[in-house]
């Protein structure tokens, strides 16, 4: 049982709890936007335990820094009632604060960010405010005041650099800015409000400013996501953006191990137990968070039920769905190449892809799988990804998603990649996902995410760890820039002859209909025109109809219902185009060969087009 080693050591280091340190003592950074998975538990720094984020800063950093949090709601606050103290007794505010005034900084709040906020609201100042606040009356001015809240922290920083320089021990002073985008929301200057617009140019004046440099204070931004932070404080040369990762195998294990043992002590509660034991659990969680996890060991506890690998996969798209409305979602395929029947050679290029893929000397970083409606692209490419091992991630209705997360889902797809082993990110109809970075009708927020997309097709770093599976009936409609990174363009057409007559036979058979001799020949006959996804729908009606009469034959049944020939032409179109994209002229079949095929093309984007 994981439960008979408990973990007395603390969990491993989180990673970007060193980047962060790294950044301070030898970069010399003073401004950290922490971005990604924020609102987790993480590994305590000196016991076995987990803490939220902030917590998890203060352990780090109280014993150099004087932690401060500023809040939209609740403005300047302090983590720890001493730290507050030592800090107003050393800017001479004395050794209590509850009765020291602060005049000057008064003037400072209520003349300044008061002033403005009144003028924008139409409301004109009634009284004038308390001479002599305490510095406890201060902090609480600063409620629901942004502005307020940065010109006191600048006084109190700058306070603190001339106590330093005066030759007084004090600490410098590290501020958390929680919820950080709302704060200083995205946009330039001339587009944002004249309150976000006041606060932003606040912000940036007071870290920006040589005397905070010298200070050694740090300033550490809290977002979920970088595209929700203001860009021009990412510009600044003092600051770095570190993502906040996923958290990794290593721990994982040492927090499952940790929450069994507490488990195991309670009442009422079992220890958590896994479908196919705690190591497949461990991979299967990737992706989600710890207090993710929690919630399935807590439901596995009281139920007493085991953990399904059905159940993470579920509860890890629920996330993605509530988070990013159903653009991105992990799939976990339980079809492979045994499960296809046909396609030999069109099965071989797919499976050898992905072969070349393992090396990043073969890798190639997308390729397209091209063809009309129903053939089974998506079908065939996500066997292959099965087989390879690959974690698929599928994304769809990029385009349709609202613009101003567009930015958002490209940073949750880097998040995912960077957890995952080796990624198959699957893009079904991938000409309507995807925008072209050279269409005036693309939104200009939409190009910078096809930009982004292609920057990542590109990079060298990715080879063997990403490859991007492209399905589409339309790839003339595809961005020159996404298909010069797909030197593979792999087409797939209804098959013909005795591989479709096996195909036939082999679908029935999978669903217990037996079908051979003159009867398969008639049925044959009797549907020349379906797709892989007609046959489909006729087995369906097949087995619906055997429950009123066990006897009807798949010949009766078609007597009465058939699949609409509405889009025949439509589908000939598009395996056209599928035959003139081609990079496998062995894979063409002989009809798209002919000597008229290039007005026979012409003829089918008219068709398309209608």
């Amino acid at each position: 049982m994981i439960s008979e080693n408990t973990p007395a050591q603390p969990g491993p280091t989180p990673h970007f709890m060193e980047q962060l340190v790294n950044g301070i003592t030898r970069r010399g950074k003073r401004v950290f936007a922490l971005t990604g998975d924020v609102g987790d538990v993480f590994p305590d720094r000196d016991g076995p335990g987990y803490s939220p984020l902030e917590q998890r800063l203060c352990e780090s950093f109280k014993g150099h820094f004087t932690m401060v949090r500023l809040d939209l709601s609740m403005g300047v606050g302090f983590y720890d009632s001493e730290q507050r103290a030592s800090l107003f007794k050393a800017i001479g505010w004395g050794g209590d604060p509850l009765h020291e005034p602060a005049t000057s900084l008064a003037g400072l709040l209520d003349f300044g960010s008061e002033m403005l906020s009144s003028r924008l609201s139409g409301r004109a100042r009634k009284e004038e405010p308390p001479q002599s606040p305490t510095p406890l009356q201060l902090l609480e001015r600063t409620k629901q005041r942004p502005g307020a809240s940065l010109v006191l922290l600048r006084e109190i920083t700058e306070m603190a650099s001339r106590t330093a320089e005066q030759g007084t021990p004090i600490r410098p002073i590290c501020t958390v800015v929680r919820l950080s985008g709302a704060f200083f929301p995205p946009g330039d200057f001339g587009k944002l409000s004249e309150l976000d617009r006041s606060r932003l140019a606040t912000l940036l004046s007071w870290l920006g400013d040589p005397a905070y440099l010298a200070g050694g204070h740090v300033t550490i931004l809290v977002a979920e996501n970088r595209s929700e932070l203001n860009s021009r404080i990412l510009s600044l040369p003092s600051s770095q953006c570190i993502e906040v990762g996923f958290p990794n195998d290593e721990t994982r294990r040492h927090f499952i191990s940790h929450r069994i043992t507490a488990f195991s002590k309670m009442q009422d509660t079992a220890e958590p137990t896994f479908e196919n034991g705690v190591d497949e659990f461990i991979g299967n969680s990737a992706g989600l968070g710890l207090s993710a996890i929690n919630s399935l060991l807590e439901e596995s506890a009281r139920t007493r039920e085991p953990v399904t690998r059905k159940a993470v996969t579920g509860f890890l798209n629920d996330i993605l769905k509530a988070q990013l409305d159903g653009v991105v979602t992990i799939k976990r395929p339980q079809h492979g190449d045994k499960d296809l029947c046909g396609y030999i050679g069109t099965r071989d290029a797919i499976r050898r892809v992905f072969r070349d893929c393992e090396t990043p000397d073969t890798a190639i970083s997308a390729f397209v799988v091209s063809g009309p409606n129903g053939v089974g692209k998506t079908f065939n490419v996500e066997a292959h990804a099965a087989d390879s091992g690959r974690i698929v991630i599928e994304l769809s209705q990029i385009r349709s998603s609202d613009f101003g997360g567009t930015d958002r889902l490209f940073e949750m797809v880097r998040r995912y990649i960077e957890i995952y082993g080796k990624v198959a990110i699957l893009v079904d109809e991938a000409h309507a996902a995807f925008g072209s970075i050279h269409s005036g009708d693309t939104h200009e927020t939409e190009k910078r995410l096809m930009a982004n997309i292609i920057k990542m097709m590109s990079d060298k770093a990715l080879l063997s760890k990403v490859v991007w599976c492209l399905m589409t009936t339309r790839p003339d409609l595809l961005d020159p820039d996404v298909l010069s990174r797909a030197p593979k363009q792999i087409p797939l057409f209804d098959l013909e002859g005795a591989e479709r007559t096996g195909f036939f036979q082999a679908m029935f058979a999978s669903k217990g209909i037996s079908l051979e001799g003159d009867a398969l020949d008639k049925v044959m006959e009797a549907t020349d025109w379906y797709s892989n996804r007609d046959l489909d729908f006729l087995i369906r009606e097949v087995k619906s109809a055997r429950r009123d009469d066990p006897a009807i034959t798949v010949s009766k049944v078609l007597e009465t219902w058939s699949a609409s020939k509405g889009i025949v032409s439509k589908r000939h179109a598009q395996s056209l185009i599928a035959a003139s994209t081609s990079s496998y002229p062995a894979l063409v079949p002989a009809r798209f060969r002919k000597a008229t095929f290039e007005q026979e093309l012409a003829e089918a984007k008219r068709i398309l087009q209608r």
